[in-house]
């Protein structure tokens, strides 16, 4: 028995190394890609860029911060906090809560714990913001 390879086709200098090798498969063996090109690091930095300055865009508009400023305070305290999923976590809330409430240790509990569930409906949402405004972009 003697194994042929596919070389027939025209040789793509542009195509990448994994282009090649799905390529290859697909032809000798009938198989399907199941996943996309893995991306590059510049790929990722670009991908981060565009959803915190969606994440900031949300939070401005949903968290009623002071200013622009503290969106960004918000955006930077919260980020490190996320899951892997980019999902909120118990943290990332309590990163956010100290930064847009920062003196509500002399507030009545009651109002705390409000004003805590508000804030943290406002994050969550601006966070599906972001990520809604991230997978529409990619």
């Amino acid at each position: 028995m003697t194994a042929t390879t596919a070389q027939s086709a025209p040789h793509d200098d542009a195509e990448s190394a994994y282009a090649r090798a799905c390529r290859l498969i697909e032809t000798e063996l009938g198989g399907h890609r199941l996943a996309p090109e893995p991306q590059t690091w510049l790929d990722d930095l670009a991908r981060t860029r565009r959803h915190k300055t969606a994440f900031i865009s949300a939070v401005r508009n949903t968290c009623f911060p002071s200013g622009v400023v503290e969106a960004c305070r918000v955006v930077e305290a919260v980020y490190p906090y996320l899951d892997r999923d980019g999902l909120c976590t118990d943290a990332a809330l309590t990163a956010a809560w100290n930064i847009l409430e920062p003196d509500a240790g002399t507030w009545p509990e009651q109002l705390q714990d409000e004003r805590r569930r508000f804030t943290d409906k406002c994050v969550t949402r601006a966070l599906a913001e972001a990520n809604t405004a991230v997978a529409d972009h990619a």
